[in-house]
C-alpha cells in the first residue's frame, strides 16, 4: 500500500473568520483540506445587578469550523505562519492551530499532501501534548467547565456515533446512549498526566461502554487562550496577558507554576499503541469496522467531515466523508493495514483514507480489566 509522511495541520477558528482560512488555501492551491464543525466551550460569569460581584460561571457554546490539511517539513512552518496572519490567531478568541507527524495510507498518498518549501521563520511554540477523548454525550460539559475554570486549555467538542460494546449487549445495548462527544484539547505537556486523570474521573471512562481517551505529541501550536466572554476591567484582558507572556519568554513553560490543575493524579493502568484515522466515502467505515471486528478491534465512534477540493471537477475523493479513530497495539499496525486491503477499504468504490500516529499513553475500560488480570 502505498504511504508517506506528512504533517499533519489542523486549524480551528470562530466560523466568522472560516473563511478567511479557506481563503489561504485557494490562493496557495492547497490540493485537498477537510472541514467539520464543532464548538468552543467558553465561560461566561452571571453579574449581580447594582453589585461588583460575579456569581458561578455558565458555558456559553461558540460555533468554530476545524480545518485540517497535509503538508511536508519543507512547508509547514510557510503555511502555519500564512494562516496566522490571515485569521489573526494571535489575537485571544480567534482560535489555535497545530501540526502532527503522521503516516498516509492510500493509492494516492502523495496527491493529499500540499508542497510549497519557501523557509521562514517558525511561529508558534513546542512543549505541548494533544488529547483525544470520547465520552458519552452532555458529560463534556462538565469536564469543560473544570478545565475552563482553571485555565488549562480550551476544548474544541464535537459528535459522534458509538460503536463497539454498545453493538455487543443485545437488549442491555438500550442502558447505553449511542450519541457521544469527541473532546479535543491542547495543553502542556506536564499538565497532560492530570488532564487525562481528570477526564476519565469526569467522564466515567473507567466504566463500561463510557468511551476512551488517549494523548499524542504535538510538534508546534499556538493556542486559543480566551477563556471567558466578560471584557476585561483592565485596560488588557487576562487572555492578552496570556498571550503577551507567552511571547515574551518565547514558551509557555512559565504556566506551570501557576496553574492549580496540576493536583496528584491517580495511578493508571496507560497502555501505548498506535491510533489509526480511518476516513472514507460516506456510509462506508460503519461496513468496515464490523468488518475488522474479527480482529478484536472495536470501540469506534464515527463522525463526518467534507474533504473539499476547490477544482471539484477534477477531485479524486467523494467530498462527503465518515472517520474513526481506532486504538491498536503497535504491533497490529501492519495486520490491520493488510486488512483494509484486503476489504478494499483504499479501493475506489470506498476511496478509504488511513492517518496513522503513534500513542504514547491511552486509557479506556479495557485497560483498566487488564490491570485487574
Amino acid at each position: 500500500m502505498n504511504h508517506c509522511q506528512a504533517i499533519r495541520l489542523t486549524v480551528v477558528v470562530h466560523k466568522d473568520i472560516a473563511e478567511d482560512v479557506q481563503k489561504v488555501f485557494t490562493d496557495l492551491g492547497v490540493p485537498y483540506f477537510s472541514h467539520e464543525l464543532g464548538r468552543y466551550p467558553i465561560l461566561k460569569r452571571n453579574h449581580i445587578f447594582l453589585l461588583n460581584l460575579y456569581s458561578s460561571a455558565q458555558l456559553y457554546n461558540l460555533p468554530v469550523v476545524i480545518f485540517q490539511v497535509l503538508t511536508d517539513k519543507k512547508t509547514e512552518d510557510f503555511l502555519f505562519n500564512k494562516i496566522i496572519e490571515s485569521a489573526d490567531l494571535t489575537i485571544p478568541g480567534h482560535g489555535s492551530i497545530y501540526t502532527e507527524e503522521i503516516s498516509v495510507f492510500s493509492p494516492m498518498a502523495e496527491n493529499l499532501v500540499y508542497r510549497n518549501p519557501i523557509k521562514t521563520k517558525p511561529m508558534g511554540f513546542t512543549g505541548l501534548t494533544g488529547i483525544f477523548c470520547i465520552i458519552q454525550r452532555g458529560a463534556a460539559d462538565t469536564m469543560s467547565h473544570y478545565i475552563l475554570e482553571n485555565g488549562v486549555a480550551v476544548p474544541t467538542i464535537t459528535y459522534g456515533v458509538g460503536r463497539g460494546l454498545r453493538d455487543r449487549l443485545g437488549l442491555l445495548r438500550i442502558t447505553i446512549p449511542k450519541e457521544k462527544e469527541i473532546v479535543k484539547l491542547i495543553v502542556h505537556s506536564s499538565d497532560a498526566e492530570h488532564a487525562l486523570d481528570f477526564i476519565i474521573e469526569a467522564g466515567k471512562l473507567d466504566l463500561p461502554g463510557k468511551g476512551f481517551i488517549f494523548e499524542y505529541p504535538i510538534k508546534r501550536g499556538l493556542i486559543n487562550t480566551k477563556i471567558s466572554l466578560d471584557g476585561p476591567k483592565q485596560a488588557a484582558s487576562m487572555e492578552q496577558v496570556i498571550s503577551a507572556l507567552d511571547h515574551l519568554y518565547g514558551n509557555i513553560d512559565w504556566r506551570r507554576q501557576f496553574t492549580n490543575f496540576r493536583k496528584g493524579a491517580r495511578k493508571r493502568n496507560y497502555f501505548e499503541g498506535v491510533n489509526i484515522h480511518l476516513n472514507a466515502k460516506e456510509g462506508s467505515v460503519e461496513k468496515i469496522l464490523m468488518k475488522l471486528s474479527k480482529l478484536g478491534i472495536s470501540g469506534a465512534t464515527i463522525s463526518q467531515d467534507r474533504l473539499i477540493k476547490f477544482d471539484e471537477e477534477n477531485s479524486l475523493f467523494n467530498p462527503a466523508r465518515d472517520s474513526a479513530n481506532l486504538l491498536i497495539p503497535k504491533k497490529m499496525l501492519n495486520e490491520v493495514i493488510s486488512e483494509l486491503e484486503t476489504l478494499s477499504f483504499f479501493a475506489e468504490e470506498t476511496e478509504g483514507i488511513a492517518y496513522t500516529m503513534e500513542i504514547p499513553r491511552a486509557f479506556s475500560y479495557q485497560s483498566k480489566g487488564n490491570q485487574k488480570k
